[in-house]
């Protein structure tokens, strides 16, 4: 089976059929050597179709990495929001807020959906980037596209954050309006990323762990927003938190993802045990640390916990969080080496 096939098959809940765990990253994939290895530097490579399917692809043909992942960063939705982004063009860094000329949206007329979000901000490079890249690996590799989800995206990069958590408390009503004055860009999102080729989505719901909202406040502001999204599209979609997300894995399965992600904070044994009482066919992805062990570890270390997690119960190896950009190439390729050793045949055909 090619990683295509073994991805795919995951995320329709047909583990039982699958030769080998998958190995993949749902959220960004870009490092400072693969800009290196396919002149595919940021920021152009955020902007340049070309440059950014070859940087999407390069853990994939450098290190055999079941599946390609475009965008790299958290920003591209609160842009079309209308938030200023700096993209640092003297350095490699990550896309941020320009400091002093801060975007925050105090009224909800500030958030602007634009009039054709086809043609706005990166979408184009995006979209362009997605049918480059289904051309190339069509029916070997699947193509995932993350998308920042209207909580995180609002509260990190569109209403100043402290302002928006008092509002979680004092003003519940405006959250919801903030958050309802997005959707259309969301779903319109979806529909291009969809039509280009897209073969999964991946929510990054960073803002949405435990450390930062309650369950009962992931049930009002957080869930009924992506069950809505995610009944938009055919595709199946996995949904990744960063951070502590133990008390919300059920709230996690009922929004109708294929496949759920978590990081380090979030204990594999007691998640999984979790899902496989409301449905045993969702895979669970991670939770390989990002920075403590995928950058900073040597191979050894990486085998070490790579082993860890599948004994654990997990179903595919994924980092816990994006890679971090200084990650050694050697690394990665640990990690996907760790996996196919240790994952073939899977735990449970054993």
């Amino acid at each position: 089976m090619n990683s295509y096939d073994i991805v795919m098959e995951m995320l329709k809940g047909n583990k039982d059929t699958v030769d080998r765990i998958p190995c993949v990253n749902s959220v960004s994939m870009a490092t400072v050597d693969f800009m290196k290895a396919y002149d595919a530097y940021w920021p152009k490579a955020h902007f340049d179709p070309e440059k950014m399917a070859r940087l999407g692809a390069a853990a994939h043909k450098l290190c055999g990495l079941d599946n390609i992942t475009i965008p790299f960063d958290m920003t591209m939705e609160a842009e079309l929001m209308g938030a200023r982004i700096n993209y640092h063009e003297d350095k490699i860094k990550w896309p941020s807020m320009f400091p002093d000329l801060a975007f925050h949206a105090k009224e909800i007329s500030d958030i602007k959906v634009p009039s054709d979000i086809s043609t706005a901000g990166r979408v184009p490079a995006i979209v362009n980037a997605i049918r480059i890249l289904k051309k190339e690996f069509e029916g070997k590799v699947p193509v995932n596209v993350y998308i920042t989800p209207p909580f995180t995206s609002i509260s990190s990069y569109v209403v100043d954050s402290i302002d928006f958590l008092k509002m979680v408390r004092s003003n519940p009503q405006k959250i919801h309006e903030f958050i309802k004055a997005s959707m259309p860009i969301y779903r319109e999102l979806m529909r291009l990323f969809t039509d280009a080729g897209a073969d999964i989505i991946s929510f990054h719901e960073m803002g949405g762990s435990n450390d930062n909202v309650s369950p009962k406040q992931w049930d009002e502001f957080i869930k009924p927003y992506l069950k809505d999204l995610i009944s938009c599209t055919k595709l199946p979609v996995v949904l990744n938190i960063c951070g502590s997300a133990l008390m919300i894995v059920d709230r996690m399965m009922e929004c109708g993802a294929k496949g759920l992600a978590i990081d380090e904070r979030t204990p594999i044994m007691r998640a999984k045990e979790i899902m496989n009482k409301i449905n045993p066919e969702i895979p669970l992805m991670g939770n390989i640390p990002a920075f403590g062990i995928i950058h900073r570890g040597t191979p050894e270390d990486i085998r070490e916990i790579t082993k860890l997690v599948i004994d654990n119960g997990v179903d595919i190896v994924s980092p816990g969080c994006d890679f971090w950009l200084e990650t050694p190439t050697d690394n990665i390729k640990a990690l996907v080496n760790a996996t196919i050793e240790l994952g073939t045949p899977p735990p449970w055909k054993k």
